[in-house]
């Protein structure tokens, strides 16, 4: 077992160098990857000192078989949230949808960022299918923005021919929940068909949050993520659908 923590340590670690090299320090759940990193490191190093000194002898079985247990239902439960991750990833709307909610990210200045310009870019390519298609851009101005997401995505959208008389602009939201809230308030007609669109790790948590709000006649539209960086999005996603279902919002 000491093996295993340290080799996992030694993953954490590097998977933490690896995304401070292709993104930067500043991008985002990087500082999860040290802290597991020091957590493996500091298990193979409580293991392999209490074998080497009995340390385990003294502690109750109880106590063993249910730290065991406790970490087989983590285990199991991270899992299943993946897995109901994984099944939403390569989501496409059925039939002709009316309106199309691209959910804000991050906008670096005046410039969106490559994960949002992914959703964008997939929104751009369904509309040029379905050109009576409306788009809702939803995101508010956010710390280190000197736009909201909202606008800059209008911008991306009409610099690559889209329709401006078919782009709705939502800059209230600052949450996806928000996102969708608020954009859901701007379509007249309840009964229309709607796609939401996000990166694809991101889906399954959209849909559920739409769900919750009683947004019933909503699709998933996956757009694609910088798979080097997917395990980081996967794993925070799986924290991410935590914290939705612990706030009672999924």
């Amino acid at each position: 077992m000491t093996i295993i923590f340290l080799i996992a340590a030694l993953l954490c670690f590097g998977y933490y160098i690896y995304i401070a090299a292709y993104a930067g320090f500043s991008s985002s759940f990087i500082s999860f990857w040290l802290a597991a990193g020091i957590c493996f490191f500091l298990l193979g190093l409580f293991w392999f000192l209490g074998k080497k000194y009995d340390i385990f002898a003294y502690i109750p079985k109880l106590l063993k078989l249910i730290v065991m247990l406790c970490v087989a239902i983590c285990l199991c439960i991270f899992l299943a949230v993946e897995g109901f991750i994984l099944t939403k990833m390569n989501s496409q709307p059925e039939g002709k949808t009316e309106y199309l909610i691209v959910l804000g990210a991050q906008v670096r200045g005046e410039r969106v960022t490559k994960s949002l310009a992914k959703r964008l870019d997939a929104a751009i390519e369904y509309m040029n299918e379905n050109p009576d298609t409306k788009v809702i851009v939803s995101g508010a101005q956010g710390t280190g923005e000197d736009i909201s997401e909202a606008e800059a995505m209008r911008r991306y959208l009409v610099a690559r021919s889209i329709d401006e008389s078919l782009i709705i602009m939502e800059e209230k939201s600052t949450s996806t929940k928000e996102n969708l809230k608020y954009s859901y308030e701007l379509i007249q007609d309840k009964s229309a068909k709607i796609a939401v669109v996000t990166n694809n790790f991101h889906v399954y948590r959209a849909l559920k949050l739409a769900k919750k709000q009683g947004i019933d006649n909503v699709q998933g539209l996956a757009a694609s993520a910088d798979n080097r960086l997917l395990v980081n999005y996967m794993v925070r996603e799986f924290f991410a659908v935590l914290k939705e279902k612990v706030a009672g919002n999924i």
